[in-house]
Formats: C-alpha cells, sequence, structure tokens
C-alpha cells in the first residue's frame, strides 16, 4: 500500500478509517477489546484498541497515543494506521511481532481540536500540560513568572490586521523582546505552559480536564496487570525540518531515563533537560503515567516529535511564534478581514499537518524506521 493514502484530511476519515479495523483486530488476536470513551463537555469521543496475542494480559504493554494536541492527530492516526495494518494484520510481514506484549492504541485524544484543525481542546486548553492537575485550585509551583512578564507581547488583545504588516511588525516584537530577556527566557516562558491566562496560548487549564479524568480512572483500572509499559506519544510541529525527535522528561540517571535508553539510546535522537533544543513542559501525557501508577512499573514514555517546517532556528521560531499568537488572536479578537483569518488558519494547518509530500513521506520513514526496531527490543527486556 502507498504510504502516503494513509494521510487522510478530515477528523471524520480518520475515525472511520481507523474503526474499520475492529473485525479484522478481532480475528485475529486472542484477546481484543475496542472501546469508545464519551468525554464530557464537549469533549468528543475516544476509540481505544486493546489487543493482545493471548487471552490473558501479557507483561508487557505498548502504548500508542495520538491527537492530544488535535490537528496533530493527522500524521498520528496515519501512523497508527499504518501500524495496524502493516504489523498488526499482514500475515506476510518480515516483522515478527513480539508475542509477549499486549497492545493499547488511543485514537484522537482531543476529538475537538482533531476536528477544527485547532492545538487546544474546546476551552482553549493545551491538554499535553493538564495532565499534571490532580486538584480544583492551580497549585503555585505551576505559577509560569517569565510568561506572565512577556504576556503582553505573547497575548495580543486587539483585532488581527493585514497579514503581512502583522507579520513585520511581530518581527520588531519579537527581536525586541529576545534581546531584552534572550531567547532561551522566551522559549520557556511560551512552551512550558501557563495556567493564569485562559485566553492566552499554552494555557494548561485550572482543574484537569475531562478527558484526563476519564483516562486517569481508564489507565488505573486496564494498565494494572502490566510490569512494563512502553509509552509512544505521537506529534507534529517541533524540530528540524522533516526531522524526527524523541523527547522525554525523565531525571537523567532515574530508572525511567534508563529504561529510555535501553530501546532508544543508540539512535542518537534522545533528548531530554541536557540538551540544547530540549525544553521541559509541565502536564506532559508522557509523565502521567509515572503519577498515577505504582513505581514497581517500568515506564517507557516517550514523545515522537516529528519536525515539519523547521523552527529551531530564529526565522523558524519566529513564524512558529507569529503562526500560534496570530491563530490563538483571531479565535479570540477576531480579524479585520475572514481573508487574513484564513491565511494564518491554512499556514497554522501546515505547520502541524504539512500536505508536502517530502514531508509526508519523511515522517513516515522516520517513524517505521524506529518504532518497529523499539518494540522488539522493549519485549526482549
Amino acid at each position: 500500500m502507498d504510504v502516503l493514502s494513509y494521510y487522510l484530511e478530515t477528523y471524520e476519515a480518520c475515525r472511520k478509517a481507523f474503526l474499520s479495523y475492529k473485525k479484522q483486530l478481532k480475528s485475529k488476536f486472542a484477546r481484543f477489546n475496542y472501546e469508545c470513551l464519551e468525554i464530557p463537555k464537549d469533549g468528543g469521543e475516544l476509540d481505544i484498541y486493546c489487543l493482545g496475542e493471548k487471552k490473558k494480559p501479557a507483561k508487557r504493554l505498548v502504548i500508542m497515543s495520538s491527537g492530544i494536541h488535535g490537528v496533530e492527530g493527522f500524521a498520528g492516526s496515519a501512523f497508527q494506521r499504518r501500524w495496524i495494518e502493516e504489523f498488526l494484520l499482514d500475515e506476510k510481514g518480515t516483522y515478527k511481532l513480539p508475542k509477549n506484549s499486549d497492545f493499547l492504541i488511543l485514537h484522537g485524544i482531543n476529538a475537538h481540536g482533531f476536528k477544527n484543525f485547532l492545538r487546544v481542546n474546546e476551552r482553549n486548553v493545551d491538554l499535553n500540560r493538564n495532565f499534571a492537575l490532580k486538584r480544583e485550585k492551580l497549585h503555585k509551583k505551576f505559577k509560569n513568572k517569565k510568561y506572565r512578564k512577556i504576556q503582553s507581547f505573547l497575548n495580543p488583545g486587539s483585532e488581527f490586521g493585514n497579514f503581512l504588516f502583522e507579520y513585520i511588525f511581530f518581527v520588531i516584537r519579537f527581536l525586541g523582546v529576545v534581546i531584552r530577556f534572550g531567547a532561551k527566557y522566551v522559549l520557556d516562558a511560551a512552551v512550558n505552559g501557563q495556567y493564569e491566562f485562559p485566553k492566552g496560548i499554552y494555557y494548561g487549564g485550572r482543574k484537569p480536564e475531562p478527558v484526563v479524568r476519564v483516562l486517569r480512572k481508564y489507565f488505573k483500572k486496564v494498565l494494572k496487570p502490566y510490569d512494563r509499559i512502553l509509552i509512544l506519544d505521537f506529534h507534529t510541529g517541533y524540530g528540524e525540518k522533516n526531522g524526527l525527535s524523541l523527547m522525554h522528561n525523565a531525571e537523567s540517571g532515574s530508572k525511567t531515563d534508563k529504561n529510555l535508553n535501553k530501546v532508544f539510546g543508540d539512535f542518537g535522537l534522545l533528548l531530554n533537560e541536557g540538551e540544547e533544543d530540549f525544553y521541559r513542559t509541565s502536564g506532559d501525557f508522557t509523565d502521567f503515567f509515572g503519577k498515577i501508577l505504582t513505581k514497581e512499573k517500568d515506564l517507557f514514555p516517550i514523545t515522537v516529535e516529528l519536525g515539519t517546517f523547521g523552527n529551531l532556528n530564529v526565522m523558524g521560531a519566529i513564524r512558529g511564534s507569529f503562526l500560534m499568537i496570530s491563530e490563538n488572536r483571531i479565535r479570540f479578537h477576531g480579524s479585520k478581514s475572514e481573508i487574513e483569518a484564513d491565511k494564518v488558519r491554512e499556514e497554522f494547518k501546515q505547520m502541524f499537518y504539512p500536505n508536502r509530500e517530502d514531508w509526508r513521506l519523511a515522517a513516515m520513514d522516520h517513524v517505521f524506521g524506529i518504532v518497529p526496531e523499539a518494540i522488539t527490543r522493549f519485549s526482549k527486556l
């Protein structure tokens, strides 16, 4: 099958294609369960496959998740469906599927963002900044003082105007902020997550979102039998053009850090706090498992990030920041011209789901050059 055919253009098409494998998976695997989790408060539906070679749960589990950042779910869905079709179902393939590992595949965690080409959910919450919250009120440690200092730059309170004029003015302001505070300061302020400005970018919410509460309950029940869990969370946008980054938040030298190096270390792609291009997030989905599961379990949580247009250099960082801020600004404050607003929306979409054939082919090559081997390694530990 042509790998480009896995990339679809609407949420509905992705979901329909994902659900089309139900009968085949059920007939092939001794253990198969499909669940559709209804997420309260307009959170949509979350489709999950859980399957294994034996009727009883294995000791190892591989989790594949997509769509936490809605619009990024298009690529994540394509990777998941290729994995199902060519690795789980293809009897003639050369890949030997580990018989000692079960699979849990979560499709479209942020259905609202997926449907509407947004990173955030229906309340402007970046779900990958929300998975740390346990209480109804915001804890002091989640205050982002850096964000607060430059929030007027990050969250303009006026209508969007002409695209070209806005971009030129943004570049001037961006360079001014970087000269004053430093590039690393601005990066940390923005992407680490903030919990005080509900209309701002990277807003993590003030309490656990419904999908977080639903998944906390679901995971505590479903993950009980497993001793070792590999988490592959698919994302797009950050990194070198057409590149791949493997990111994690584990402390250097910790049990989880050592686990990840056993599986991914020699790929030369692991990014953590010691790396120049790394940025730490609070409320990350992959960290969630360490918070809700017992310490006895061996965890291997990784964010698989596919770079799109390249935002590690100055011009890429400016363009990415401009689109993030402008898209958010238009949603909350409007635009003087719908044509200009559509330009922002289209470029924003391309930042996370490019229609370029070179990117789509490179993304597939990167993911399937690493994931099958990583799963095999995990199964042998």
